[in-house]
């Protein structure tokens, strides 16, 4: 056990959790949770920092029960957040992208739960029906790391190129999306070349492609989701934050405008989520332009009244947080324990800004 788990444990023991979570203070913040993917396989073995299993998301919604929480939709959080009239122990649940492993894996669970959820949509690959090319690149590259076989060739490197481990699959991937860069390949073109490294590698990538893994949700399955439980929201159309204004808006007024065409005209999008968790303070002004009141990112935390309501925080839940830690992260008491906050610089603006979380889905 590491040492601050050893901490909450003490903690736990003498009642400083509960004590914190009935607080004044913890009834005045929200706490939203992200998740990105609900493993169908073994997805949650590859990227345990984007994919959690959902025997884990089950224990984690049964805590969010027995422990008396106030599940709120994202919605209603952030309003009564802001207006001062939050419940006790107030909750939000938030998962990104839109990714079929949502239908199948999360949504029963909800609905056993009762429990309600926002779904940020990327919309690009709910349309183009692909897997999320970049994404299925690296899990390709680790389901054939046994194979041994040289993928140079495939990706015109010069030089042995093979994905027997991490930084090997790493610098696979990288010379895959410079070729594709190069070469000016589209998505059905980047799909051909990756059936091809899948072949070299030894994987199935026709049978993968046939369950849908890695799949953003068909435009059918947006539209029948339950409109009492889940509310879609921005996530861009092409998970993507370009330090330009008119790209930026660009992107998101395509996401704007296909989640309308799914979920209705007067579907009211207020609220986005930075992809990748990579932020601007640009940002800012050119959503509220597009009429978004409400951002999150992945810097962990809870949300108060005095925070800035485009960099609201959440807790990116993972297969890697045990139930004690998730425990202290409801309560409120893993908020009061010193941590370091990560910051990339930006080459292009010569400016820090959090950079995309680890493991993150790129389009």
């Amino acid at each position: 056990m590491r040492p601050k788990e050893l901490i909450i444990k003490a903690a736990k023991a003498v009642g400083a959790l509960s004590l914190v979570r009935d607080s004044r203070w913890r009834h005045e913040r929200l706490m939203i949770l992200c998740y990105h993917g609900v493993a169908v396989d073994d997805e949650h073995e590859w990227s345990p920092t984007l994919y959690i299993s959902q025997d884990q998301l089950r224990r984690r919604l049964n805590a969010l029960r027995q422990g008396g929480y106030n599940v709120l939709s994202l919605n209603e959080g952030t309003r009564r957040l802001y207006d001062g009239t939050l419940p006790p122990r107030s909750v939000a649940l938030t998962f990104d992208d839109g990714a079929v492993d949502f239908e199948r894996r999360a949504l029963p669970l909800l609905r056993e739960f009762d429990m309600p959820a926002t779904v940020y949509l990327t919309t690009y690959y709910c349309q183009k029906r692909l897997p999320v090319i970049n994404t299925m690149t690296r899990y390709v590259l680790w389901k054939g790391r046994k194979s041994g076989v040289d993928i140079a060739p495939l990706l015109g490197t010069s030089g042995p190129l093979r994905n027997e481990d991490a930084g090997a699959q790493f610098k696979a991937f990288e010379a895959f999306v410079a070729h594709t860069r190069a070469l000016e390949m589209d998505a059905d073109d980047k799909d051909a070349l990756l059936g091809r490294v899948a072949e070299r590698v030894g994987v199935d990538y026709a049978a993968i492609k046939s369950r849908e893994l890695l799949y953003i949700m068909a435009p059918e399955s947006v539209r029948n989701l339950p409109r009492d439980l889940i509310d879609v929201q921005l996530h861009t159309h092409r998970h993507r934050t370009p330090r330009d204004r008119y790209l930026f808006q660009r992107d998101v007024r395509d996401n704007i405008a296909v989640i309308r065409e799914l979920c209705g005209a007067d579907t009211t999008l207020e609220q986005f989520c930075y992809p990748s968790g990579d932020y601007d303070g640009d940002f800012f002004p050119w959503l509220r332009e597009c009429g978004v009141q409400y951002s999150t990112t992945c810097l962990p935390g809870l949300a108060h009244r005095g925070a800035d309501p485009m960099l609201l925080p959440r807790l990116v839940d993972t297969m890697n947080i045990s139930d004690l830690t998730f425990e202290a992260w409801l309560t409120g008491f893993a908020e009061l324990l010193p941590r370091r906050r990560e910051f990339r610089i930006d080459t292009d603006r010569l400016a820090p800004t959090q950079g995309p979380m680890p493991g993150a889905r790129n389009i």
